[in-house]
């Protein structure tokens, strides 16, 4: 067993500095659909980095991607300044890129709008970051951003490039050169006595059931992926892009358990990061949330103004939605949005012929559905069975579970579904494991 070693990881950084978000009319209608907080950025990463500098015992700092915000050119110039200054405190730092780091169309909120900005091609990443886990790689994949580096005697950890190329071309998987190489750097891990898990900035295992339904959500090439790398001794994956705290496992064929361990954005709620100790045999993962920082809360805790944030997107994307139509649609759409911002869940069984607990009946729909997914992405959702919450949604989802199987195949033609269990499985945590803080035995 190879000596324990410890890192934090942070992911989706999505950095912007202050000097790109100046508050104009084009940032202020931008923030009204955006989960992370932009111009609050600067302030998380500067007091997130000096939590981790006051570690003096765990020195390694791992980043999955998502770096800069949408690729500008000046957001790497100058989180590389924290970088650097974070790496003058004696930490060893690694990352890895994705799609929001290489742009040529990059924009940012200046000059009393939002402007064009010089954006950075995917050729220019492997010299901004070099110093961030290539110039010691002991083996890079050529045609690719893919590397495998030595963080400690006896580990090994294998960053794999899941953007694709800048014409969309692979975005959201790891082509089978990649993976054949990927394959490669196992077995001789594994040859030579050394313990490995991989980076990935996209999911390998969807975070949550219903994003099994999303395209964008997970590796498109996911079982390959999984069979290449844990038949072959990589059982443990580290991921972001989701913007979700998530704990998932499966077996492969052969019975070998990958998990795949889903961080959130650390600007945007949740607003989390992990500490993990590995030894090969297990990982202890630990979450921790980012600490108070340099900003007017509005007499808000963390929490609280991340969360508002978070619930300002939900339904301003509704509301956006269900607005703006012509004729009949637009009657139609108006009808459905007044229904929605009056619906409460009392109103919803009744409707339903069913009876909820008391404490529920004046809770508005669209309140209760932001709290439903703000749980999803903070992980450890709370309403398992036993709970009101619970008993009311499961009355109402068995009340319409003919609607349900009808529509089942028509979501998905290539894979059955199980939308009810979906829906318990996304509201409440039932895999007997916490998403935020577990000991992985692999």
């Amino acid at each position: 067993m190879a000596q324990p070693v410890k890192f934090y990881l942070v992911t989706d950084t999505h950095f912007r500095p202050n000097s790109m978000c100046e508050n104009n009319e084009s940032y202020r209608e931008y923030m009204k659909y955006e989960q992370m907080c932009l111009a609050e950025n600067e302030a998380i990463l500067k007091a997130t980095f000096a939590e981790i500098a006051k570690d003096k015992e765990t020195n390694i700092v791992i980043i999955p991607g998502d770096l800069s915000k949408d690729g500008e050119k000046q957001s790497h110039v100058e989180l590389l300044k924290y970088l650097d200054a974070l790496r003058q405190t004696g930490k060893k730092i690694y990352v890895i890129t994705a799609r929001h780091d290489f742009n040529s169309n990059a924009t940012a909120f200046i000059n009393g709008g939002r402007n064009p900005v010089e954006g950075t091609t995917k050729e220019e990443l492997l010299d901004l970051y070099y110093e961030y886990g290539y110039s010691d790689a002991i083996a890079k994949h050529e045609g690719s951003l893919s590397y495998v580096a030595q963080i400690a005697p006896g580990i090994r950890m294998l960053a794999l490039d899941s953007d694709g190329e800048p014409d969309g071309k692979d975005k959201g998987s790891v082509n089978s050169e990649i993976l054949a190489w990927a394959k490669q750097q196992a077995v001789e891990a594994k040859n030579s006595g050394n313990a490995m898990f991989a980076i990935c900035h996209y999911p390998i295992l969807p975070s949550s059931p219903f994003f099994e339904l999303v395209k964008d959500a997970r590796l498109e090439n996911r079982e390959e992926v999984i069979e290449t790398l844990a038949d072959n001794g990589v059982n443990l994956a580290f991921t972001g892009h989701m913007h979700i705290q998530s704990a998932n496992v499966v077996k492969t064929k052969n019975g070998n358990a990958f998990w795949d361990i889903c961080t959130s954005a650390l600007v945007g709620s949740p607003a989390a990061y992990r500490k993990v100790e590995f030894d090969g045999k297990t990982a202890d993962i630990k979450t921790l949330k980012v600490p108070a920082f340099d900003w007017d809360m509005q007499g808000l805790t963390n929490d609280e103004y991340f969360d508002r944030q978070f619930e300002c997107r939900i339904k301003n994307r509704i509301e956006r939605t269900l607005s703006g139509k012509k004729g009949f649609k637009g009657v139609m759409f108006a009808l459905v949005r007044r229904i929605i911002n009056s619906l409460t869940l009392g109103g919803i069984a009744r409707l339903s012929c069913v009876r909820i607990d008391k404490s529920l009946r004046k809770v508005k729909f669209l309140d209760f559905a932001c709290k439903i997914a703000i749980n999803m992405f903070r992980g450890d959702a709370p309403f398992v069975e036993g709970t009101p919450e619970y008993e009311a949604v499961s009355k109402v989802v068995s009340r319409f579970s003919f609607i349900i199987k009808r529509v089942e195949p028509k979501i998905s033609k290539t894979k059955k579904l199980d939308l009810k269990q979906m829906i318990f499985d996304s509201i409440g945590n039932n895999k007997g494991f916490s998403d935020n803080n577990l000991t992985v035995n692999l």
